[in-house]
């Protein structure tokens, strides 16, 4: 595989190309567009076009050490002799890197290491103050009081109309989101949302949503694909009237969850749907048999805290 050009993406402005070798100035918010060739002969197959930039290190072989990465995924069609193919990859450019000089750059095929994975060194300068993000939204979902085991971590950085501070609804936002995952099988476990808030308007935003698994199930710390995710997030900003402009950076990995203590502090706090809904969950979750939707409604709040934590109880083993 080779590099055979680099555009700079930069908002507002059109693409400018650079040749592949070249030092390139970046700054927050630009996209680095890195395209390749290369030859393939086999079956058809589907496989992510990773991009990396970071800092090239000779000891004990070489290796870089990545310190922001992006991919894109593509299909390869069937081919019995090799065939040249041209494709691209597109790397934001976010807070995750600090400026500096001197940065490399690499490209790979994940599932396809034959290919290679050319690196230009030297080649990359970050300059600029990169964007300060504020916790403005944290909601922790019932079911975090209840699952333990591995979760799909999300985080995405979008930019954004402008907007004002005013205009964020995050029980609006957390309730959509809510409502998109379990149509898709699965339950939120908790979400951030940080923005930039040094402008005077609003315009990037970083979304970190954890949930039960959606995507194929893959070994910890190994990213997923993320299209469902990112489907999710922007129907639920759109519900808010948020426009994104671009979507900057998108990553999904599986980690290990452990379920959060304190259900009995939290649970004065939820009324009597949310109760009806964890107890339900929560008998889905141990296999236990659903109680009729009818018994708890006729229930009291009361009730169906007292119920919850029967549950709890009898499930979870008691903290030493």
């Amino acid at each position: 595989m080779n590099i055979t050009s680099i555009e700079v993406i930069r908002p507002g402005v059109a693409a400018i190309g650079v040749v592949a070798g070249e030092k390139i100035e970046l700054t927050y918010g630009d996209t680095l567009k890195v395209n390749v060739s290369f030859d393939y002969r086999g079956l058809a197959r589907e496989t992510i076009l990773e991009g990396a930039i970071g800092k090239l290190h000779a000891f004990p072989t070489d290796w870089l050490e990545v310190l922001l990465k992006s991919g894109t995924t593509i299909d390869i069609p069937e081919s019995f002799e090799f065939t040249p193919y041209e494709r691209s990859v597109e790397i934001p450019i976010t807070s995750d890197i600090d400026p500096g000089t001197d940065y490399d750059l690499s490209v790979s095929l994940l599932d396809y290491r034959e290919a290679g994975h050319p690196t230009e060194v030297d080649v990359i300068d970050i300059v600029g103050i990169p964007p300060e993000y504020e916790l403005i939204q944290h909601t922790i979902y019932p079911y975090a009081y209840i699952y333990d085991g591995d979760v799909e971590v999300t985080t995405a950085t979008f930019k954004t109309d402008p907007f004002t501070p005013a205009a964020w609804m995050g029980d609006k936002f957390a309730s959509k989101l809510e409502e998109e995952v379990r149509a898709r099988g699965g339950r939120p476990i908790e979400v951030k949302v940080y923005v930039d808030t040094a402008p005077l308007f609003w315009t990037n935003f970083r979304i970190e949503v954890v949930g039960t698994p959606l995507g194929a199930e893959v070994a910890s710390g190994i990213a997923v694909g993320i299209p469902i995710w990112l489907a999710i997030i922007l129907v639920c900003l759109a519900i808010i009237a948020v426009i994104v402009v671009a979507t900057l950076a998108i990553k999904t990995i599986v980690e290990l969850f452990k379920t959060y203590p304190g259900l009995k502090d939290v649970k004065p706090g939820w009324g009597k749907e949310t109760l009806m809904l964890t107890i339900h969950d929560s008998e889905e979750y141990w296999e236990r048999p659903l109680t009729p939707t009818e018994t708890l409604e006729g229930m009291s709040e009361a009730e169906l805290r007292d119920y919850l934590d029967q549950i709890a109880e009898e499930e979870v083993a008691p903290e030493v």
